[in-house]
């Protein structure tokens, strides 16, 4: 997960680069970031269907075989469509399976008593790839240039993701057993959930809600917050330090928000997170009014303690209510709604700041999508012999 989500954030760094490369609007550029988005969601329900039966270990290294050499092709373009092609769509869709939708689902099968906690610690590799690769890409960017920054990835792929998860796999059938029988006795009777069931249950699209509503904010967040900070006066390096210290404070975040969910509550957690997302926004539009830096402080530790969260809670809910030995497959068209979210975010933030001249607009529109996302996770109720508790 620290290869995979580096490489997704590190997009940031590659932003500007193409879009003097290939001298295309902000918009244009931002769509190939999109696509590595889009794919991540509408990408979920195939992926989902895969891991339930091929397994985390075959998927897992297809993907980083596929993302490997989408990067090698990409470092090739001589055209903003043929990066699109190559880093948009092959690239993307092999970094769709080595995502969180496969990762979370695995650790919440395996702690079905922990589960936000488990997803929560296996989660700490976004937040420490995003930490990683950020310095590294910028160095690398302006050292050797973003063609050879994407052979690195590739090599990264192949040397490390491979490696890593060959001893990757699910529980034992037994274990799984063991696990259901263990729910059955807690307080929620155990449903023999499959996809069909699933989809007729309002719970099923609420969490699609909250997924869709929630990507569009922090995707946005990612890809324009170094291109904002740059235009309003902070230096490159300092931007990108603070870039990468956001992922730094989010491995405490995302530890903090597993441990939250399983005491306090998902939708609780979710709402406490999101208000320190909005928190964070608010710092950023301070420093645009006032131009001090240390506001950019303020958006490090109130947005990174909430980065992450999302994925964490929504799956952990996710398995309050359908796990099981469709689980994968049913939380990968719950994720189908993120790829949407998440290509409408990267691209609106380009789009709204070619319209208007600023990225203060699209910072608005974040925080109604997270305010969004907090009414959708309140609606997510266990079903129970054809009605919700």
């Amino acid at each position: 997960m620290a290869i995979q989500n580096g490489i997704v954030i590190a997009f940031a760094l590659l932003y500007l680069p193409f879009i003097e490369e290939f001298g295309a609007s902000r918009g244009e550029v931002a769509g190939i970031q999109s696509a590595v988005l889009l794919l991540g969601g509408f990408g979920g329900p195939l992926i989902g269907h895969a891991l339930d039966r091929l397994g985390p270990r075959r998927l897992f290294h297809a993907g980083a075989l596929l993302a490997a050499a989408g990067f090698i092709l990409a470092s090739q373009a001589g055209s903003l469509s043929a990066l699109f092609v190559t880093y948009g769509l092959i690239g993307g869709l092999g970094l769709a399976a080595l995502g969180s939708q496969p990762n979370m689902v695995v650790a919440a099968l395996w702690y079905p008593g922990a589960s936000g906690r488990a997803i929560a610690v296996a989660d700490l590799g976004t937040g420490l790839g995003a930490f990683l690769f950020i310095p590294l890409a910028q160095w690398l960017v302006s050292r050797y240039g973003w063609r050879s920054s994407l052979l690195v990835w590739a090599a990264l792929l192949v040397v490390l993701v491979i490696p890593a998860n060959a001893f990757q796999r699910l529980p034992a059938a037994a274990a799984r057993r063991a696990c259901r029988d263990k729910a059955a006795a807690g307080p929620w009777p155990q449903e023999a959930w499959t996809l069909a069931r699933a989809t007729r249950a309002p719970a099923f699209w609420w969490l699609v809600a909250v997924r869709f509503f929630s990507a569009m904010g922090f995707p946005l967040m990612n890809v324009h917050m170094v291109a904002f900070a740059v235009g309003v006066g902070v230096s490159p390096r300092a931007t990108a330090a603070a870039f990468a210290a956001v992922s730094l404070v989010s491995l405490a975040g995302r530890l903090l928000t597993g441990w939250l969910s399983d005491r306090l509550g998902r939708a609780e957690t979710l709402t406490l997170t999101y208000a320190s997302a909005v928190v964070g926004i608010a710092n950023l539009g301070l420093l645009a009014w006032t131009g001090w830096p240390g506001w950019l402080a303020g958006y490090v530790l109130f947005y990174g303690l909430a980065q992450g969260s999302s994925g964490i809670v929504t799956a952990s809910r996710a398995a309050d209510v359908f796990a099981g030995k469709n689980f994968g497959a049913i939380y990968g068209w719950i994720v189908l709604a993120a790829g949407p979210g998440e290509a409408i975010g990267a691209w609106a933030g380009g789009a709204l700041f070619d319209l208007t001249g600023s990225y203060l607009w699209a910072f608005g529109f974040v925080v109604l999508v997270l305010l969004a996302g907090i009414a959708g996770i309140w609606q997510v109720h266990h079903p129970v012999r054809g009605r919700e508790v």
